[in-house]
């Protein structure tokens, strides 16, 4: 009997994995049908104190949307030095597909940028950290800005951080719990729509990282 219902509690945690908002994640009204006020929010927290921000905004084009995301951080280190972290992104998406993203950041007084641009259907080039240029072949990849939830159903993500593309593997937690694994290792959260409302991860090794939705239901 308890194999039993651990088992029917495997399918219904597999089957809600898969029971996102389809219908508007697909749609030409998306992401504005998921993220009905146009924006996302959090708090960053550290070791259970607040360090900083992280802000998603949704704008409608003629032709599609821009995503606008940011983050400020600023937290102690070594008793009485301060590292700041600020991080802006822009993508462009037409048809559902990214089109375009810049990515501008300063850790800690390190300045560059990240550039990824469509070539074709099949085909994305982008800049690197490093300024270095290569060719990602395939549309099963996502930017690792979390709000998009297909994130946990591709087999890649573009680390929006330094550019590089990491093969990934997706484990279930709960039923709006993932666990991302590979070069990079979180856990993001989702709602049953598909909104992203939560992300924690191991900075090091005595720093925990988690994101807190302000703007969520």
């Amino acid at each position: 009997m308890r194999i039993l219902l651990y088992t029917l509690l495997i399918i219904i945690i597999s089957l809600k994995a898969h029971s996102f908002d389809d219908d508007c994640i697909k749609s030409d009204n998306f992401p504005f049908c998921l993220y009905d006020n146009n924006k996302q929010e959090f708090i960053i927290i550290r070791n259970e104190k607040e360090v900083g921000w992280h802000k998603v905004e949704f704008q409608k084009t003629s032709d599609g949307f821009n995503i606008i995301s940011s983050a400020y951080i600023k937290a102690r280190y070594l008793l009485f030095l301060d590292y700041i972290f600020e991080y802006s992104s822009t993508s462009i998406w037409k048809n559902n597909q990214l089109q375009e993203n810049i990515i501008n950041i300063d850790d800690d007084g390190n300045d560059y940028s990240i550039l990824i641009k469509r070539i074709d259907e099949n085909k994305i080039e982008i800049t690197n950290e490093e300024n270095e240029i290569y060719i990602h072949e395939g549309n099963n990849i996502f930017p690792s800005d979390h709000w998009h939830p297909y994130e946990i159903r591709s087999k890649y993500l573009l680390n929006t951080l330094n550019g590089e593309v990491l093969e990934i593997d997706v484990e279930q937690i709960d039923s709006n719990t993932w666990y991302i694994d590979g070069k990079v290792k979180y856990y993001v959260n989702y709602d049953d729509k598909g909104r992203w409302t939560g992300l924690k991860f191991d900075a090091d090794e005595d720093d925990i990282i988690e994101y807190k939705c302000i703007t969520c239901d």
